[in-house]
This record gives C-alpha cells, sequence and structure tokens, in this order.
C-alpha cells in the first residue's frame, strides 16, 4: 500500500491503481480528487495520526484533515488555530 507521504509525489496513474486495488472508486480523472481519495483510503484503513509542530501526537487525524493535508505543498494545515500535519 502507498504511504501517506508518497501521495503529493504520485501520478494519477498510481493513485488510482491504489484505489482500483482496495476496491474503492477509482474512476478519478483529477490528480486533486485522487490524492485526496487515496489520503481517505489510508485514514481510513491504516489510520493517521495529526501531529503538533513539535511533533506531538494530538489525537487521530480525520479523513477531512488528511485530505486537507495531501493538498498543500508542506503538509501543515491549520486546526483550532494550531499549526499540525498528518502523519502514518
Amino acid at each position: 500500500m502507498m504511504k501517506f507521504t508518497e501521495i503529493r509525489t504520485a501520478t494519477l496513474d498510481e493513485l488510482t491503481d491504489e484505489l482500483a486495488a482496495a476496491c474503492w472508486d477509482s474512476t478519478q480523472t483529477e490528480l486533486t480528487d485522487a490524492r485526496e481519495a487515496v489520503a481517505r483510503l489510508i485514514e481510513e484503513t491504516q489510520g493517521l495520526d495529526l501531529l503538533s509542530d513539535e511533533d506531538d501526537v494530538i489525537r487521530a487525524a480525520t479523513a477531512d484533515e488528511a485530505a486537507e493535508s495531501c493538498h498543500t505543498a508542506d503538509g501543515w494545515i491549520e486546526v483550532d488555530g494550531r499549526r499540525c500535519y498528518v502523519a502514518s
């Protein structure tokens, strides 16, 4: 299975292959949609953590947070006014 950190650099074909292998809808034609779907797949099947900028685990990440994080250039998102990132 693809790692969460690989989503940002994966091609559309790699992402849709990942979704198809998991029997998820793999009909995305836009790279951003495929990234989001794979992020949600990984969050649902493996679980992801929401970490602070000091690498402290805050809590489990939600699917929406995973999807948002994979769309940013550096992975950082803001949650409750706090700079965080999603990691496996």
